[in-house]
């Protein structure tokens, strides 16, 4: 009866197409709020092609174990649970841990990654692409929504913080529009300087430096990555003249961006500011931790205030940093397993790198980059967060998966 069923759906659609399609959709939708139906939508159409995958080629479970990846997603489920075992609140380490952990960061690059090993490589490298153009399009037309109705409303833009929830969809989603710089043809040159300016309006309406510290690195990197030197020197000229002009002409109204542009100090981050009062509550109990979970650290982050008047914060707030936000989760364990997985894609993707060449190899240097700079750069001064790993983890899982199934169909 499956077969059956599989013979007529690959008739109609193809199951290479169908296969390509849901990891476009769940890379172009995985940053976009207020949509979850949709997003579960695609999540169970993955789960039936993948048990259908699974039924056929019933080997490719002992193929998935043998990925890296996949042992490091394991290790992270051990420590979940005994972060939520040990938290001060168990039912919110736990609905914590079920929707976060277990579907978020395992199940879903899990259930894609067998999605996508019906692809070859290459078709892997532009549904990723194309998924991180539709992530900007989605993200980045809602976001310019919302400035259409700010400024019929007379806010101007760069006026306020309303606008920072994007910053994760241009880091994730940069790679593909500077790969339009590196496409021969004048056509290409005019998509990126037109797509560039939009994505150079949205980073600035971010108003947050952490994401505009991983931009830079990300773009640097990607400079060294690819050996392009001319780029850096063209958009420095051109935001040199264009900066000047703009400034000059509204400086009234660009305030708060004038501000945050020249701003020197940490924002309260550390002392007595958020990173301070994370140390000084993973002092609490630095082998064992408090729980996992963002509602778990802010409720430990009220209970401690009347025995800290020092704190800067006088409401809960988050850490602004994901090294001591794992840490206060799990102990040593939860900080050593975070940083575990983080880097375990960092040196899978530069491997890969390294033994690929072009579309191939521009997509493992993205995923490296995008882990590099969210985790190790935004990371120190934003809030991040482990299941944002779940789009690496799925193309690396599934590249791996792909070359397996390739080897056994030449045997």
């Amino acid at each position: 009866m499956i077969n059956e069923l599989k013979a007529v759906f690959s008739r109609l659609v193809g199951m290479e197409k169908w296969c390509s399609f849901l990891f476009i959709m769940f890379i172009g939708l995985f940053f976009v709020d207020g949509i979850t139906r949709y997003k579960h939508l695609v999540l169970y159409c993955a789960i039936i092609t993948s048990l259908c995958i699974v039924y056929k080629e019933r080997q490719i479970l002992k193929e998935l174990i043998k990925s890296n990846i996949v042992k490091f997603l394991i290790l992270l489920l051990i420590t979940g649970v005994y972060s939520s075992s040990v938290s001060i609140d168990n039912s919110m380490s736990f609905k914590y841990f079920f929707n976060t952990i277990i579907e978020k960061t395992v199940l879903t690059p899990i259930v894609f990654s067998l999605v996508i090993s019906q692809l070859t490589h290459r078709k892997i490298c532009w549904s990723l692409l194309a998924g991180m153009g539709l992530m900007f399009l989605i993200s980045g037309g809602k976001e310019f929504y919302s400035y259409y109705v700010e400024y019929r409303q007379g806010i101007y833009p760069f006026s306020n913080y309303n606008h920072r929830f994007i910053a994760e969809a241009l880091i994730f989603s940069l790679s593909c529009i500077l790969l339009l710089w590196r496409t021969k043809g004048v056509k290409a040159k005019l998509a990126f300087i037109v797509v560039g300016s939009l994505y150079g309006f949205l980073m600035l309406g971010l108003l947050q430096r952490g994401a505009w510290l991983a931009i830079l690195v990300f773009s640097l990197l990607w400079c060294l990555f690819n050996r392009e030197w001319k780029l850096p020197l063209i958009v420095a000229l051109v935001v040199a003249v264009s900066g000047m002009g703009v400034f000059m002409n509204f400086h009234d109204r660009l305030s708060v961006l004038t501000y945050k542009l020249g701003q020197t100090s940490s924002s309260h981050r550390f002392g007595n500011g958020t990173q301070g009062a994370a140390w000084d509550m993973i002092m609490q109990h630095p082998v064992k931790g408090s729980g996992i979970g963002d509602k778990v650290y802010l409720k430990a982050y009220a209970d401690n205030l009347p025995h800290h008047p020092q704190w800067y914060f006088r409401a809960p707030i988050g850490p602004h940093n994901f090294f001591l936000s794992n840490w206060f989760a799990g102990g040593i364990l939860g900080l050593f397993t975070s940083v575990s997985v983080v880097l375990a894609i960092l040196v899978t993707a530069f491997k890969g790198y390294r033994r690929s060449e072009h579309i191939i190899k521009y997509c493992y240097s993205s995923i490296f980059l995008m882990m590099f700079a969210d985790f190790f750069v935004r990371g120190w001064v934003e809030e991040t967060f482990i299941f944002q790993t779940a789009i690496a983890s799925a193309f690396l899982m599934g590249m791996f998966l792909s070359s397996q199934r390739a080897l056994r169909n030449k045997h």
